[in-house]
């Protein structure tokens, strides 16, 4: 199932790295209809689309659009089936489809992730958006407006994510399942969090199975059924055919898979971590209120975007 602008606002924890993926025919000159990736109503939220991976083939090209920005590229030359150099960052629209340029481009495939977030007050100063009278005051305040002038704020979500998320274990996990057919889920593995911790998955891989089994690897977290679902023939158990993402759950991922024909044996591989539910993520996850903190203080820096 492809990204949304209603799967975007299910976002509980940010930032989230939803994973999806792709295959199909690309049609002789025209586009991919409706587009692979097509966000304009995901606000308050800021996305960026990051990963991308296809096949490099001289006859497709990739087409993207962020904000006022647009891209239109030969794949020819990129790299071929593994993760490219791609980071499209968007406050109003978020685009990403392909072109054809010959006919017969059956079976293309591509994957990809999109990161959302909520705006902090750097965030916001940052792209543009404006400030609530509260926002205006903790601007001031912390300073922020200077650090963003500066350059130093706000943070990047991979140091973000350095800086605050403390791993207490890291696991990879292989599994071969009887995938039934009908469209009938089959339990992979369900993951639970211990006292005082999350859970975050951090990657994806899948052996690609046919074309035509349509096999789904589908990520369930807490009580969000079908947060992500990802077609499992554009992935690989090799080196790029893995995706990568970063889906939170506060008590349980449950992972399981589909398929419109039998796959038997199919085989599946994932990894996550155990993180320390820290003060300071549950400020930004909104699991306490101001008034609940010993030190108030720590509120206005994670919303301002200082932590």
């Amino acid at each position: 199932m492809a990204i949304r602008d209603a799967i975007i606002k299910t976002v509980k924890y940010p930032p989230e790295l939803i994973p999806d993926s792709w295959y199909g025919t690309v049609p002789n000159v025209a586009e991919i209809a409706p587009a692979i990736l097509d966000l304009v109503r995901f606000k308050p939220y800021l996305v960026r689309l990051a990963g991308i991976q296809l096949a490099a083939n001289a006859a497709v090209i990739l087409r993207a659009r962020y904000d006022g920005v647009r891209v239109d590229e030969n794949t020819g030359a990129m790299i071929n089936l593994i993760p490219g150099f791609w980071d499209l960052p968007a406050k109003d629209f978020l685009r990403y489809n392909l072109f054809g340029l010959a006919p017969g481009l059956l079976n293309q495939t591509t994957h990809y992730g999109v990161w959302a977030q909520i705006p902090t007050v750097a965030d916001k100063l940052l792209h543009g958006l404006p400030l609530t009278p509260d926002e205006q005051k903790l601007s001031q305040e912390l300073g922020i407006a200077n650090a963003v002038q500066k350059g130093v704020l706000p943070l990047p979500i991979g140091v973000q994510i350095e800086r605050e998320y403390h791993i207490l274990g890291e696991e990879t996990h292989s599994r071969s399942v009887n995938v039934t057919p009908a469209g009938t889920a089959v339990s992979i593995e369900s993951i639970y969090a211990r006292q005082n911790e999350f859970l975050v998955l951090t990657k994806m891989a899948a052996a690609p199975g046919a074309a035509a089994a349509i096999v789904e690897f589908i990520v369930d977290r807490d009580d969000d059924a079908g947060f992500a679902t990802v077609r499992t023939f554009p992935l690989s158990l090799a080196f790029g055919g893995e995706i990568n993402c970063f889906v939170p759950a506060m008590h349980e991922l449950r992972l399981t898979a589909n398929s419109t024909v039998a796959a038997l044996a199919h085989l599946f591989r994932y990894t996550y971590q155990r993180i320390r539910l820290t003060n300071t993520l549950r400020v930004r996850f909104g699991l306490v209120t101001r008034d609940e903190l010993r030190e108030p203080s720590l509120w206005d820096k994670v919303k301002g975007g200082v932590l």
